[in-house]
């Protein structure tokens, strides 16, 4: 069952319904400040980010901006995949983005997955997902995306003992105080 904030729909529901196990339309919509604020992020040279202003319509979108939204579309179906599935225990194998055509500041972009393989080998699930973006009806950038989940791994990681290490973008460890005083 689809979350109530997701407008994912099966297959059966999309324009290209026989492509798709899910179907998610207008699931992101590119702007100037979406593709500005990424391209800071990465300090992309092709796109003036530090300007004030507008960006030009027709300034590059990286494809990678579409990274997150398509991941997200990939989870729902491994959540199918894999019932009760620890998060804790999934690696990130692998990705490959296959660019189709021009992104373009303003479009809507709506995405499909299908779910591609599924191994278990040795107590470790194997999911490949395939997703593409469409904006205007047209495929515009596909992706790859590999994953493996280990149901016999050791202990589970107690993900709230360790929030306080995780350190976010910029910010560093969320008890900032303590991690300073060591510094010294």
């Amino acid at each position: 069952m689809p979350s109530p904030n997701s407008r994912q729909q099966d297959a059966a529901d999309a324009p290209h319904g026989g492509d798709w196990d899910l179907w998610f339309p207008d699931a992101y919509e590119i702007s100037s400040e979406t593709v500005r604020a990424f391209a800071r992020a990465t300090r992309d040279p092709h796109i003036a980010y530090a300007e004030r202003g507008i960006l030009d319509p027709d300034s590059p979108v990286p494809v990678t901006l579409l990274a997150a939204p398509m991941f997200d579309a990939a989870s729902a179906l491994v959540s199918r995949a894999i019932p009760n599935c620890n998060l804790s225990r999934i690696v990130h194998a692998a990705q490959q983005f296959t660019a189709l055509s021009a992104l373009r500041i303003g479009q809507r972009i709506s995405i499909g997955a299908r779910l591609a393989s599924h191994v278990v080998k040795a107590g470790t699930d194997i999911i490949t997902i395939d997703t593409t973006a469409y904006a205007d009806d047209t495929p515009r950038l596909a992706a790859v995306l590999t994953i493996a989940h280990s149901a016999t791994a050791g202990p589970a990681v107690d993900l709230d003992a360790v929030a306080d290490d995780i350190m976010l973008t910029g910010t560093g460890p969320s008890d900032s105080n303590a991690y300073t005083a060591g510094a010294r």
